[in-house]
């Protein structure tokens, strides 16, 4: 490789050619690890391309990996743009996990994103397996649990019962809400998985995003909040005194 991209790549080889307080009692410092990050084999699923999907594949695509894919059912709301870096007010309508991919590859010279735009049950699970890492940011506890479940029946045992290890893709699980937020790595079989912690996770959901009520309403509540968030303004703008004049 050249000098220039060396230099460009010098932080990331630090962390993976060098012991530090990050790296977990199994790693092994190797420089032949960012070779390996930076092959075709090594790919990388990102699940939901909102506020922390899109922090995700930029950081993803930026520490090396090539092969990116993305999958995400929204399309892209004016409210998206205060927090979603990767869309402009020309994308609004566009589907979230399309746009995303366009702007990391032109930004990012030799990574290559391929988006999905649907749901995560529209893919078969032959689809999952080529991954060797989930990383998931969606903003639904069900959406998780689907994706939990998803890892968890790829899973395939030996003669003793015991997991083979190549079957396990980890699950790294992040979510976002207010000022708070979480991370955490499931191997299945090897970690409490999502559907064990389920009471982690709040029970009711405080508010939905606006993309979703506007364009991929799912469930009952969705309709409700877009009732009482956009269509009641329209039909009554004026509030309630017109409603008592009346």
């Amino acid at each position: 490789s050249s000098p220039g991209t060396d230099n460009r790549w010098r932080h990331v080889r630090r962390l993976l050619e060098r012991a530090g307080p990050l790296g977990g009692p199994e790693f092994e410092p190797d420089p032949e690890l960012f070779s390996a990050i930076r092959s075709d084999l090594v790919q990388i699923l990102v699940v939901g391309a909102g506020g922390l999907g899109c922090e995700m594949l930029k950081d993803l695509a930026l520490s090396g990996f090539v092969n990116l894919h993305l999958i995400d059912m929204d399309t892209i709301d004016l409210s998206n743009l205060n927090r979603q870096f990767l869309f402009r007010p020309k994308d609004i309508g566009r589907p979230k996990a399309v746009v995303a991919a366009e702007f990391v590859e032109r930004r990012v010279s030799g990574c290559r994103v391929t988006p999905h735009f649907g749901k995560l049950e529209d893919k078969p699970l032959e689809f999952y397996k080529q991954f060797m890492c989930i990383v998931c940011g969606l903003d639904s506890v069900q959406a998780r649990r689907r994706l939990n479940q998803i890892v968890c029946s790829l899973v395939q045992f030996d003669e003793s019962d015991q997991p083979i290890p190549t079957s396990v893709i980890p699950l790294i699980d992040g979510g976002t809400q207010g000022f708070q937020g979480h991370c955490r790595v499931v191997r299945a079989h090897a970690t409490p998985c999502l559907e064990c912690t389920a009471d982690l996770y709040s029970s009711t959901q405080q508010g939905f995003p606006l993309c979703t009520l506007a364009h991929t309403p799912r469930l009952p509540e969705h309709c409700i909040e877009f009732a009482r968030i956009m269509q009641w303004p329209q039909e009554w703008p004026f509030g309630e005194e017109v409603m008592k004049t009346e």
